[in-house]
This record gives C-alpha cells, sequence and structure tokens, in this order.
C-alpha cells in the first residue's frame, strides 16, 4: 500500500471545510449548552465563531486566486 502526503492544496480544502462545518453545528451547539453563563464564554464562543468564518473566507479566496492565475 502506497502512502501519498496531502499536498498544501489538500491540507487548505481541509481546513476550509472545517471550518465551514464548525460554522454549521454553531447554532446546534449553542442549543445543547444554552445560554452563555458569564461574560468570558460569551467571549470566547464569539471569536471561536468569528475566527472559523473569517478563515473560511480567506481560505476560499486564497483558493480562487490560485485558480484565477493558472
Amino acid at each position: 500500500m502506497e502512502h501519498n502526503p496531502l499536498t498544501p492544496e489538500e491540507v487548505a480544502c481541509w481546513a476550509e471545510w472545517g471550518c465551514w462545518i464548525a460554522l454549521s453545528l454553531t447554532p446546534f451547539l449553542y442549543w445543547v449548552n444554552g445560554p452563555a453563563v458569564s461574560a468570558d464564554q460569551f467571549v470566547v464562543r464569539t471569536i471561536l465563531v468569528v475566527l472559523a468564518l473569517g478563515m473560511g473566507i480567506v481560505l476560499r479566496l486564497t483558493k480562487l486566486m490560485r485558480k484565477g492565475r493558472r
């Protein structure tokens, strides 16, 4: 069985997929966990959502820009 390492493009694709999955699960996780019980918890939740959204957008734009160069 041959082992092929992941290319940087594949890693970026999986990272983007993870960002969109995290965002899509956010409403469900908020429903399961309930409202934030402290200001710190609210800040951490908000930062995680913003990071997932920002990284998803950055990775998608990077992919589109690379595609445009080819």
